[in-house]
């Protein structure tokens, strides 16, 4: 049949949902998009850690893919025109007849976001239907941590995300963190009202940094603080190594119970959908890069995630993992995250996501479009400029010593 398309968020769950969660790893951005859509009525919505006001942007559309021998949908999209779109399904071919539809519809599209051979694909067909320029913004790796087979309950009792006796782990499920990776000192804390105003101005920070749209980053902060999606990593403030030591000390008196802790990194979380949450952006403070906090804070939150409970920190017994207390909303603890899914630069190094256990499971392509461009227009001609006597130059005097 082709493209259906409808501007009902629910019709469109119950026609592509089942498609869309099948792959919920790959299809994070078009589920999270729809639950924002279905979730936030009153005029805003989330998509990643940006909103946008509704009165600016003129409307969502959504839409699947109906194969012509009438099976279960193959393809779908969310297109909201103040973003690019978001396609799911790697066909070449159902990208190009959707560049078609959209242009009948008279859709603005500022981009396209989608795996590399559709994002191909709806340029190609898109820049030669509306005249536009195409030009690359990012090409992205999808990795996905899975702590346990899909439909293992976590057991909420210590340890925190036991599997059942004799049930298999995945790849990247051992201990926590890897032998190979000592974290620096520091814990998870989950951000509070307290820490709006520090929120705010970190968005913005990493918005301007990654060249992203945001709304109103006190808005966003309001939300993401609403259900427990952000997280920072804390470090002691300005610790000597006689202090820093005493923190791994089983005997409490030898700790300072006035030490304070600062957060020198930060995390994003979206809201769970299909079982998944996506990291949706890590961003540490210039000053305090490449000491391995971005590394900590993701590997931590990873844990927290799947088992409910964070590694074992400063101050705590040792090798006991402890709870990490209004983490969306303590859902993790209810077993209600089985995959962590992150989006990555291409350009990071093929091990990165292994350091944590992560598998790569797709690769995607933002594509801006912009004004067409063609050939320099041609000056007005202009009359012929006189030409200067030429001959050779008059000889000069001879001066007499």
């Amino acid at each position: 049949m082709g493209w259906c398309t409808t501007s009902d968020v629910d019709r469109f769950a119950a026609a592509a949902g089942g498609h869309l969660r099948s792959r919920a790893a790959e299809n994070t951005l078009l589920l999270s998009a729809a639950q924002a859509a279905r979730s936030e009525p009153a005029g805003l919505r989330t998509r990643g850690a940006g909103r946008q006001p509704a009165a600016a942007e003129p409307g969502l559309l959504f839409g699947w893919w109906e194969p012509p021998d009438g099976g279960e949908p193959r393809g779908a999209f969310v297109h909201d025109p103040a973003v690019p779109l978001l396609i799911s399904g790697r066909a070449p071919e159902m990208a190009a007849a959707l560049a078609a539809t959209l242009a009948k519809m008279g859709r603005h599209v500022c981009g396209v976001d989608a795996p590399t051979e559709a994002a191909d694909a709806f340029a190609a067909a898109w820049s030669q239907r509306a005249g536009a320029a195409v030009r690359a913004h990012r090409t992205c790796r999808v990795y996905r941590l899975t702590g346990f087979p899909q439909g293992t309950p976590l057991h909420g009792t210590p340890p925190y995300g036991t599997p059942p006796q004799g049930t298999p782990a995945l790849p990247g499920t051992g201990s926590w963190p890897p032998p190979e990776m000592p974290g620096p000192v520091g814990r998870l804390r989950v951000a509070t009202t307290e820490d709006r105003s520090l929120l705010a101005d970190w968005l913005a920070a990493f918005a301007a940094e990654a060249a992203e749209r945001l709304g109103s980053p006190s808005d966003v902060a309001a939300d993401l603080i609403s259900y427990g999606g952000a997280v920072f990593w804390e470090v002691p403030r300005n610790p000597s190594r006689i202090r820093e030591a005493a923190h791994y000390l089983p005997i409490p008196h030898h700790r300072d119970p006035a030490q304070v802790w600062e957060p020198v990194s930060l995390a994003t979380l979206t809201r769970p959908v299909a079982g998944t949450v996506r990291i949706s952006m890590v961003y540490t403070q210039p000053d305090r890069r490449r000491n391995g906090y971005a590394v900590a804070l993701t590997q931590a939150v990873s844990r927290a995630l799947l088992t409910g409970a964070a590694p074992a920190g400063p101050g705590d017994q040792a090798g006991v993992s402890r709870a990490v207390p209004g983490l969306l909303g303590s859902a993790s603890a209810r077993g209600c995250v089985r995959e962590v899914v992150m989006i990555t630069d291409k350009n990071r190094p093929d091990h990165w996501g292994g350091r944590f256990g992560y598998q790569v499971v797709s690769e995607r392509a933002v594509l801006r479009f912009g004004p067409a461009t063609g050939a320099m227009p041609r000056t007005p001609s202009t009359r012929s400029m006189p030409r200067l006597p030429t001959g050779p130059l008059p000889r000069l005097p001879r001066l007499r010593g």
